[in-house]
């Protein structure tokens, strides 16, 4: 598959360039390199752990606490009727008292994962820490776990943590991301959650701004084609609001409006059968919005 990340800008790019030396290109590129560095050096994931979970509750008395059976089926029965925030709060209880059960870190990164929708149209801050709660508590999870729900909760969260990367190691990082999702896959080919990652991270990769496409050497190969066919996939074995977001996002990417707002008017008709749906109408009510289509 061939990079197609930035092209529209690219042009132009390589004509600015054209008219400078080698010399100045290269010191702005050093220069761009400070200030990510910079950038990076405001904060840490440590830090922002620590101020994320500074509310979460105690370690109850072993006596005082539910069986984990009842507490799974609690969590189960609230995230099914779409109640994330229910699930997340019995989740992250679990994780306190049970860290290194790779079973309840999992769920907990799963209900971090569902809490960046829960905190959409708030500020950043709030939705950065939530990335690395999920992505630390996939990282548990996963070592030396070898079940595919769990590593495919890792490449997804480490998806959702990209941004958060010093610029020159988002390459890296995203090839680390790849490499996770092909190892799910290799052991279940058809693992929605793998599979909308990959869907994502190749769209993400086809659509770089020109500043980020200059910093993404080694990054893997992409295209909105391949983006495409994958989220159709995942339609496919599972028809949620989620899954059909991403089709229509990689389609709107692909400047097939129409197309887009055919899938998006399915998944707001669509009942809300997923445990994420209804946290999902918002924005693709918005994006319905911008295409013209009236409620």
């Amino acid at each position: 598959m061939a990079r197609v990340g930035a092209l529209g800008a690219g042009p132009r790019l390589d004509s600015a360039l054209s008219t400078r030396s080698a010399s100045h290109s290269l010191g702005g590129r050093r220069a761009l390199a400070a200030l990510a560095l910079c950038l990076a050096a405001c904060s840490s994931p440590e830090r922002e752990l620590e101020r994320w979970r500074a509310d979460l509750p105690p370690s109850r008395p072993v006596a005082e606490r539910p069986s984990v059976d009842e507490e799974l089926a609690t969590l189960r029965a609230r995230r099914g009727r779409g109640d994330l925030a229910g699930a997340r709060d019995v989740a992250l209880q679990l994780a306190v008292e049970r860290p290194a059960d790779p079973d309840v870190l999992h769920l907990a990164s799963r209900a971090e994962s569902d809490t960046l929708l829960l905190l959409r149209g708030q500020g950043r801050e709030q939705r950065d820490r939530a990335a690395w709660s999920a992505l630390d508590y996939a990282r548990r999870a996963a070592a030396g776990a070898g079940d595919p729900a769990i590593r495919a909760q890792l490449a997804w969260a480490l998806g959702s943590a990209t941004h958060l990367q010093p610029m020159f190691s988002r390459a890296g990082h995203a090839a680390r991301t790849l490499e996770e999702i092909e190892a799910v896959l290799a052991q279940e080919p058809e693992q929605v959650r793998a599979l909308a990652t990959r869907a994502v991270l190749e769209l993400r990769l086809s659509t770089l701004p020109w500043i980020a496409d200059l910093f993404a050497f080694g990054a893997p190969e992409a295209s909105l084609e391949g983006a495409e066919a994958t989220a159709r996939r995942c339609v496919e074995l599972r028809p949620s609001r989620e899954t059909r977001l991403i089709l229509a996002k990689v389609l709107l990417a692909r400047g097939e409006e129409g197309a887009a707002r055919d899938v998006l008017t399915a998944a707001r008709a669509a009942p809300a059968r997923y445990p994420r749906d209804r946290a999902l109408e918002p924005e693709i009510t918005e994006l319905l919005d911008g295409l013209g289509v009236v409620p």
